[in-house]
C-alpha cells in the first residue's frame, strides 16, 4: 500500500494551545514599534536637530500620515488589530477541532481525489473487528500530521494493539481537509471588517461626540488628557510674587497645573525662559481682545484667566470686548464684571452708530445659516476689524506691547505660565499661535490634535509643497463660493497629515508657520499698527478669517525698511509650551442640533467618500499588517523550534519540544498538541517501530509507548 502524499507547504496555519503566547509577542512587541516611536519622537527635541523653516524628519512625516489617514492612534489601531486577528484564527482552529471530533461528513469524488488524510479506527469491544467496520467508533488523525500515514501494513486491530492507518476509500467517511488550509482568505476578510469598523465608528461618534458632546465618546483620553479646572488654577495661582523671580513663590504642582503639565520649577531652562517672559510682561502691557456671543458659560473661566495674568503685567492689561445679540445674559455678566473693582481695565465696546447701545443688531447666528452657498464665516471678519479699529484708536504702542485673540466659549485654562514663556522665547517679537489641543471626533479619545484646522497654513518649503498641492486639489473638489471649501480643511487628510506631523516633532522648540490660531494667539502690538491688517473671509466668502489678517501682518511688503522696524516678524510660530486643553465636553464650534441642523442641510459630496475611503484603506492596512506580523511569527517559531541548537536547549531545560509546536503548521512529522490525537500519533509510533528497534529511540515518547504496549501485552 503507498503512503499518502506529504502536505503541502499551504496547509493550515493555525493556533492551538501557544496561542496566548503568539498573542502576547505580538501585541506587545508591535505596542512598542508604535507607542515606541511615539515615545522617541516626544524626546526628540533632546536628540534630533530640527530645521528652523519646519521641515520634518521621516518619523514625524510615518506618525503623522498614520494619523492623518486613520484618524485614530495606530498603535491602538495595530492592538485591537493583534487581539482580533489572533482570536480569529485561533477560535476558527479550535471549532473545526471541536467540529471534527463528532462528526462525520461525506466527501465527494472530487474532494478525496488526492486528499492526504488517513484515519483510524479503534474498535471499542471485539478484537477482530475490521477497521473498515462503519458500526464501530473511530477516531480521527488531522490530515496535516502524516506520522501514521506510513508503512500502514493492517487494518485489523485489537483493543491492545495501536491503531493502524489506512488509506481513505470512496466509501470511507472521513472529515475533509482542514478547512484552516484557506485561512488567508479568511484573514482578509477579518482585517476588511476591522478597517471597515473603524471606519464606522469615526463617522458614527465623530458625529455624536459634537452633537452630544461628552467625555463618553472620549473614555479612554481619562487616562492620559487632563482638562485643569478653573477652580485649581485660582489655587493655583493665589499668593504669586512676580517680582521675586525664579519660581514666583509658587509650588511645583501650581507650575504644572499653570502650563498643563509642561513647565517645571526644577528645570533651569524652563525658570528662566518664564522669568524672561515676566520682564517683558512687566515691562510691557497686554490687550485682551475677544468677541462674545451667547457665551455666557464660558464668562466665569474668562474672568479668572485674566486675573490670573493681572499680577504679570503691573495694572497694563486691558480686556476690549465687542458683545452683539446675545440672548443668554452675556452682556449682563460683562457689565457686572466691569462694575466691580478690578486692578485691570474691562472695556465693553458699545454700537451706538448701529442704533442700539447694546448692540443688540438682530443678526442671525452664523451657524443658523443654513444652505451650501452660505458663508461659514458670516460677520466675522467685520466683527473683528470693528474691533481692531477700536482698539488701534484708542491704545497706545506706549503702553501696551502685545494683543492676545482668544475664544470665550471654550472656558478653559489659558496656561499663564506657558503665555509667560511664550513672551519669554519667541512671542516678544513674533506672532504666536497657542498649541490647542482637542481629541479627535470619532478616534475614542486615542488620538488628540491641534485645534483650528482652518486658521492653519503652513511655511511652504521643498518638504511639503507637493502635500499642499494635494490638499488645495481636495479642497477645489468643492466649487468655489461652496461651505465645502470651509469644511475641506477640517476633513482633508493631507491637512490633517501635516499639522500632526509638525505636532509630532516640534514638543518642546516654536516652529513657524504662515497662519494658525488654535483658541488663541499672540501679537506684537507695533507690528500690527505699522501693517494695519484686516481679517478677510477670502475671495468666495469661505476661508477662515485669521488667514487674511496672519498674511497681511507678516508680508514684509506692508512696512518701512526702517531700523524700528528691524525686529519685526516675516512668520507666525506655534510655541508647544504654550499649550491649552480644550474639554471634550465643550468643543469649539457648533454642537448639539445646532451641528446637526449644519450637517444636514450640506449633504455629502466627493470630499466625503475621499475621507472615508482613505480611513477605511488606512485601518486595512494597519490590521494586514498586523496579520502579517504574526503569520511571519507563527513561521519563525516554527523554523526556530526544529533547529538543533533549540532542541539541545530545550533537553537541557528538561522540556519536551512537541509542547512548543503550534498545531497544524504544516505537517512534516512534528504532531499537534491536542491531546487526544497525541496520544494516537504516539501510539502509531510505537505500533510501527515497536517490532522492529529496542527500547531506546530518538523519540522518548514513542520508547514508553512501546514499553506501555509490551505490558499491556503481556496481560
Amino acid at each position: 500500500m503507498q503512503s499518502p502524499k506529504s502536505p503541502k507547504k499551504s496547509d493550515p496555519l493555525s493556533f492551538d494551545r501557544l496561542f496566548p503566547f503568539y498573542l502576547i509577542v505580538t501585541f506587545f512587541g508591535l505596542f512598542v514599534m508604535f507607542a515606541g516611536l511615539r515615545c522617541m519622537i516626544d524626546g526628540s527635541d533632546d536628540i534630533i536637530s530640527h530645521n528652523p523653516d519646519g521641515s520634518l524628519n521621516g518619523f514625524s512625516w510615518f506618525w503623522g500620515f498614520l494619523c492623518g489617514f486613520c484618524r485614530i492612534n495606530p498603535a491602538c489601531a495595530v492592538m485591537v488589530s493583534t487581539c482580533l486577528v489572533s482570536l480569529s484564527l485561533w477560535s476558527k482552529h479550535r471549532a473545526m477541532s471541536v467540529k471534527s471530533s463528532l462528526t462525520y461528513l461525506d466527501l465527494p469524488d472530487h474532494q478525496t481525489k488526492g486528499s492526504t488524510a488517513s484515519i483510524v479506527a479503534i474498535p471499542s469491544g471485539d478484537a477482530s473487528a475490521s477497521s473498515s467496520s462503519t458500526s464501530k467508533p473511530t477516531a480521527r488523525i488531522s490530515s496535516s500530521n502524516n506520522l501514521l500515514a506510513h508503512n500502514a501494513s493492517s487494518s485489523v486491530v485489537s483493543p491492545l494493539t495501536p491503531p493502524t492507518a489506512t488509506t481513505p476509500s470512496k466509501s470511507t467517511k472521513i472529515l475533509p481537509s482542514d478547512p484552516t488550509y484557506r485561512w488567508y482568505h479568511s484573514l482578509t476578510k477579518v482585517t476588511f471588517l476591522i478597517a471597515l469598523t473603524n471606519t464606522l465608528l469615526v463617522l458614527l461618534f465623530g458625529m455624536t461626540c459634537s452633537i452630544f458632546p461628552g467625555w463618553i465618546w472620549h473614555f479612554s483620553a481619562m487616562f492620559f488628557y487632563n482638562v485643569p479646572k478653573m477652580r485649581d488654577v485660582d489655587r493655583a495661582i493665589d499668593g504669586v510674587c512676580p517680582s521675586y523671580g525664579g519660581d514666583m513663590c509658587l509650588s511645583n504642582d501650581a507650575w504644572l497645573l499653570l502650563s498643563n503639565g509642561l513647565l517645571s520649577k526644577y528645570k533651569r531652562i524652563d525658570v528662566e525662559n518664564v522669568a524672561e517672559g515676566v520682564n517683558v510682561a512687566q515691562n510691557g502691557g497686554l490687550i485682551i481682545n475677544i468677541m462674545a456671543r451667547d457665551t455666557a458659560a464660558g464668562i466665569p473661566a474668562f474672568i479668572s484667566n485674566v486675573d490670573a495674568l493681572a499680577p504679570f503685567f503691573g495694572g497694563k492689561l486691558s480686556v476690549v470686548i465687542y458683545e452683539n445679540d446675545s440672548v443668554d445674559g452675556t452682556r449682563d455678566l460683562i457689565k457686572e464684571w466691569r462694575d466691580k473693582k478690578n486692578n485691570y481695565n474691562i472695556d465693553l465696546i458699545t454700537c451706538e452708530e448701529e442704533g442700539d447701545e447694546d448692540c443688540r443688531l438682530q443678526e442671525t447666528h452664523r451657524y443658523d445659516q443654513h444652505g451650501d452657498k452660505m458663508s461659514a464665516i458670516g460677520k466675522m471678519a467685520d466683527y473683528r476689524n470693528k474691533v481692531m479699529d477700536y482698539i488701534a484708536k484708542n491704545y497706545s504702542p506706549k503702553e501696551y506691547t502685545h494683543m492676545m485673540v482668544t475664544d470665550v466659549d471654550l472656558a478653559i485654562s489659558w496656561s499663564v505660565l506657558g503665555l509667560l514663556h511664550t513672551l519669554g522665547t519667541v512671542g516678544e517679537h513674533n506672532p504666536v499661535a497657542v498649541r490647542g489641543l482637542m481629541m479627535i471626533p470619532g478616534a475614542l479619545g486615542s488620538l488628540y490634535s491641534p485645534y483650528d484646522y482652518s486658521a492653519f497654513r503652513p511655511h511652504i518649503n521643498e518638504d511639503n509643497v507637493r502635500l499642499r498641492n494635494l490638499h488645495d486639489w481636495f479642497c477645489e473638489l468643492a466649487p468655489p463660493g461652496s461651505r465645502w471649501r470651509n469644511n475641506c480643511d477640517v476633513m482633508s487628510p493631507f491637512n490633517m497629515m501635516h499639522m500632526l506631523s509638525l505636532d509630532t516633532e516640534f514638543v518642546s522648540e516654536p516652529y513657524p508657520i504662515a497662519s494658525g490660531f488654535n483658541g488663541a494667539a499672540m501679537y506684537p502690538y507695533r507690528q500690527i499698527l505699522a501693517t494695519s491688517p484686516k481679517y478677510d473671509d477670502g475671495d468666495d466668502g469661505q476661508r477662515c478669517e485669521h488667514i487674511g489678517f496672519n498674511y497681511h501682518m507678516t508680508d514684509k511688503a506692508n512696512w518701512e525698511d526702517v531700523p524700528d522696524n528691524a525686529n519685526f516678524a516675516e512668520n507666525m510660530y506655534v510655541n508647544p509650551k504654550w499649550t491649552l486643553h480644550l474639554d471634550p465636553s465643550r468643543p469649539g464650534g457648533p454642537t448639539g442640533w445646532r451641528f446637526a441642523a449644519l450637517i444636514a442641510t450640506q449633504g455629502v459630496n466627493m470630499q466625503c467618500a475621499i475621507m472615508f475611503t482613505s480611513v477605511c484603506l488606512c485601518n486595512w492596512m494597519l490590521a494586514g499588517f498586523v496579520a502579517a506580523a504574526i503569520t511571519g511569527m507563527v513561521r519563525g517559531w516554527k523554523k526556530l523550534i526544529k533547529t538543533d541548537a533549540f532542541r539541545k536547549l530545550a533537553v537541557v531545560a528538561g522540556v519536551n519540544v512537541a509542547e512548543f509546536v503550534p498545531g497544524g503548521l504544516g505537517g512534516g512529522g512534528i504532531r499537534k498538541n491536542t491531546a487526544d490525537e497525541g496520544i494516537l500519533e504516539m501510539m502509531a509510533i510505537a505500533a510501527r517501530e515497536g517490532g522492529e528497534e529496542g527500547d531506546d529511540s530518538d523519540d522518548e515518547e514513542a520508547g514508553f509507548l512501546r514499553k506501555v504496549t509490551r505490558v499491556n501485552k503481556n496481560h
